[in-house]
């Protein structure tokens, strides 16, 4: 969301209680607990030091005062922890929780059902995940502890819930799901797909050409666009080319397309 310059004067002059034109630190001490007390709750006085940490540039070692200008900036920074993201844009980086949660509400059906499937596998009760059964699912996948982004997400949600609580920290279903979220923005698609397969679950849309073959159909690339009109749209492949590979069973790559990958191609208009 766009703030103008008079609601973001607005703003600043709410929070600089003293009205020296300048945010001293416990003016933006009260503007985080104030905006995080919803996320973090009564754990916000562990989380303190790292408010600040994270409102920092690489070239700034200790904040005391903020000048507008500063100000707006961390305002937007602030914003984007907050929503999870430009309203309106779809996803592509995964930086906060709530980017994870928006992730997740983009998981199709196939893909739900097939990490719930897996879930189940390795869960005794059906409800979470003790480290010892995530454990198992990993050396499944990855062969061994310590490698691979998802031991990477793994340990880090295990790590905080530990700080959080005395007993040993086990996953939710929903916490599994953000595991997968997480690689998933960070593109690796198709080690989700291997990892789930490894378990049993498939969330590839097999087909079946005439000849009896079967082969792999996905849609990985989007044309995301806005106060735009999408006039047409090219075919990937002529009519010709779609009856060579549906009923002939000819799958690409071959000697007429080269790449396993067909182009995403559209006309836009100005509204």
């Amino acid at each position: 969301q766009k703030l103008n310059t008079t609601e973001m004067e607005g703003i600043f002059e709410r929070i600089d209680l003293d009205g020296n034109g300048l945010l001293d630190e416990d003016e933006f001490q009260q503007l985080l607990e104030t905006a995080y007390v919803a996320i973090y709750g009564g754990d916000i006085e562990k989380k303190r030091v790292e408010f600040f940490k994270a409102f920092k540039k690489d070239d700034e070692h200790d904040i005391r005062e903020l000048t507008k200008e500063q100000f707006t900036e961390r305002l937007l920074a602030l914003h984007q922890e907050l929503d999870g993201g430009r309203k309106g844009s779809e996803l592509a980086e995964v930086r906060t929780e709530a980017d994870v949660r928006k992730m997740i509400e983009r998981f199709t059906p196939l893909l739900r059902h097939s990490l719930d499937e897996v879930f189940s596998q390795f869960s005794e009760n059906d409800e979470t995940l003790t480290e010892e059964e995530v454990n198992r699912f990993l050396i499944k996948t990855n062969g061994e502890l310590g490698r691979g982004g998802t031991f990477r997400h793994v340990a880090a949600i295990l790590e905080k819930k530990n700080e959080l609580q005395d007993a040993p920290a086990e996953l939710t279903r929903e916490d599994w799901y953000g595991i997968f979220a997480r690689e998933l923005s960070e593109g690796k698609w198709w080690q989700v797909v291997f990892d789930l397969e490894v378990c049993g679950s498939s969330v590839r849309a097999s087909h079946t050409s005439s000849s009896g073959d079967q082969f792999y159909q996905g849609w990985l690339d989007y044309i995301y666009f806005a106060k735009m009109s999408c006039v047409g749209v090219q075919d990937a492949l002529t009519d010709s080319e779609r009856s060579k590979v549906y009923s002939d069973g000819d799958a690409l790559p071959n000697e007429w397309h080269p790449s396993d990958h067909l182009p995403v191609s559209a006309i836009f208009s100005w509204e």
